[in-house]
């Protein structure tokens, strides 16, 4: 493969993620309004370390590092808070 068809492979590949996030994003919206309808706290520590090892497990599953899933979880959760502060303020 030629370099172009490469970048249009990776083009296509974070065509695919961003849906994706979007998809988790319009759930996360969802889990802020059930929160906010039931007072309850927006972050969640034990939660949170599930995502990130869920995120370790399935990148090494994957032959890549499970820390950089890990680091890949963590800015999900990150998005995922502050979607959750601005539901709540609403």
């Amino acid at each position: 493969m030629s370099l172009e068809e490469y970048r249009k492979e990776i083009d296509r590949i974070n065509h695919d993620l961003a849906e994706l996030i979007a998809e988790r994003m319009e759930v996360v919206e969802k889990v802020g309004e059930y929160k906010k309808e039931n007072n309850m706290e927006i972050k969640d520590e034990g939660r949170e370390e599930v995502v990130k090892d869920q995120f370790a497990d399935i990148f090494k599953q994957n032959d890549l590092p499970g820390q950089k899933g890990r680091k890949l979880a963590h800015f999900l959760i990150s998005m995922a808070i502050e979607e959750e502060e601005e539901v709540k303020e609403e």
